[in-house]
């Protein structure tokens, strides 16, 4: 099957993924939606399109080489890659949330990056300092900063300095931006966070067929996702089980996030934790076939999906 190929680092399937890629974001050009949307210039719309394309395939690529790197997902393949693209599908172009999430894949990287870390004062200072200006966009990004504490305590490196200084790094962009503001007689600037749940549960009802079918075999798999992590955490290193405990401390927040945030962009915080445990789950369960099969429904309903926005 297909998954069975994706489980090596060939590098003819970083091309393959590039292919697939193009395949897809050619399909999002025939989109109405696309079509509609207001060009500033000429060709504005394609390079939209193309800058997508590009955030999408490195963003891929960047996160399936970090997981190997940190040695959280062991075996050299290219399926974590595969399934970030993937999760895409729902998005036609959405460069500036691309942008937006590429930055917080710096932020996981830093929180990984705790583990055995003797003074690990730099990182949690950027850590702190990438989530502020992600604030600025999202401003309930910010209750991912917890996360930075939680990491600490989870990699034993919690200390008087190492709690201060990420309470530090969160307040210099809004030091910088005050100040500016103070000079041209603006309105100072706060992040206004939304508690709660916003979210309305009964626009699901609205979902067309595609997109039903779609998000019932995400959240399908991602049940199986949860079973298989929690099945075998005791077998992975401690390295391993620590550095998942923070992932899914991050799903959980960042579905909180999405729920409770009026910016429904916000689901794009969702996508890194979620395809490291479904991308955990397609390397490592046991029988091949039923991966296999699952992951197959995964593309197909993926592709499905795309080609029916052509009509959207």
């Amino acid at each position: 099957m297909i998954l069975k190929h994706l489980k090596n680092s060939h590098s003819y399937l970083i091309i393959v993924l590039l292919l697939f890629n193009i395949l897809f974001f050619t399909i999002s050009y025939f989109a109405k939606s696309f079509q509609n949307m207001e060009g500033y210039f000429i060709y504005y719309n394609f390079i939209i399109l193309f800058a997508s394309f590009v955030l999408t395939s490195i963003h891929s690529v960047a996160l399936n080489n970090l997981i190997y790197e940190k040695d959280i997902i062991k075996k050299s393949n290219v399926v974590l890659a595969f399934v970030f693209s993937l999760l895409n599908t729902a998005f036609i172009v959405n460069h500036k949330m691309m942008l937006f999430s590429l930055l917080s894949l710096f932020f996981l990287n830093y929180l990984l990056d705790l583990y055995k870390k003797k003074q690990p004062f730099r990182v949690v200072f950027n850590s702190g300092l990438i989530l502020s200006v992600l604030s600025f966009f999202i401003p309930n990004i910010l209750f991912l900063f917890p996360l930075i504490i939680i990491s600490l305590i989870i990699f034993r490196n919690v200390e008087w300095r190492t709690i201060l200084i990420p309470f530090i790094s969160l307040f210099i962009p809004y030091i910088f931006v005050w100040t500016y503001q103070v000079f041209v007689n603006s309105e100072l600037l706060f992040p206004i966070l939304s508690f709660g749940v916003s979210f309305d549960f009964s626009s699901l009802k609205e979902l067309l067929l595609h997109q039903k079918i779609w998000f019932s075999v995400i959240s399908v798999i991602t049940i199986f996702s949860f079973f298989e992590l929690f099945r075998w955490m005791y077998k992975k290193s401690i390295k391993g089980r620590e550095s998942f405990t923070i992932i899914i401390f991050y799903f959980l927040i960042s579905i909180y996030i999405f729920l409770s945030s009026e910016n429904q962009d916000s689901i794009f915080v969702v996508l890194i934790p979620l395809s490291i445990l479904i991308g955990n789950f397609f390397v490592y369960h046991k029988k091949e076939r039923w991966s296999g099969l699952l992951f197959l429904l995964f593309l197909f309903s993926s592709v499905f999906y795309r080609i029916s926005m052509i009509n959207m």
